[in-house]
């Protein structure tokens, strides 16, 4: 995948399962939970995110995720479905994007 998001958003497919990513954030760094989602998603649908739009806020408001993950103390998840993709965030900082068609297609 030609992007340079990997690097911000340390995206891996997993090795035991195709279709499987996973990313993650530093809930004390300074990228916000929407801006490592959106990044990991254009990585997995290899698509520049400056140039593309990635229709987050159809699916989940932005603000209001970095809001549940800003601060928070204790276990928290959301997960979500967004172009063909379901995204699970973590409070520890995982990230995991399953391609549904790929893991349908198994």
């Amino acid at each position: 995948m030609g992007n340079d998001t990997s690097e911000s958003s340390g995206l891996a497919e997993s090795s035991d399962r195709p279709g499987v990513y996973r990313a993650s954030y530093d809930p004390d760094g300074p990228a916000t939970v929407s801006d490592t989602v959106i990044e990991a998603i254009a990585e997995v649908a290899d698509v520049d995110p400056t140039q593309t739009v990635i229709p987050l806020s159809d699916k989940i408001d932005p603000d209001a995720l970095d809001a549940l993950f800003t601060d928070h103390e204790g276990d928290s998840q959301v997960t979500f479905r967004v172009c063909g993709l379901e995204v699970l965030v973590q409070s520890d900082g995982r990230v995991r994007i399953v391609d549904e068609s790929v893991s349908d297609a198994e």
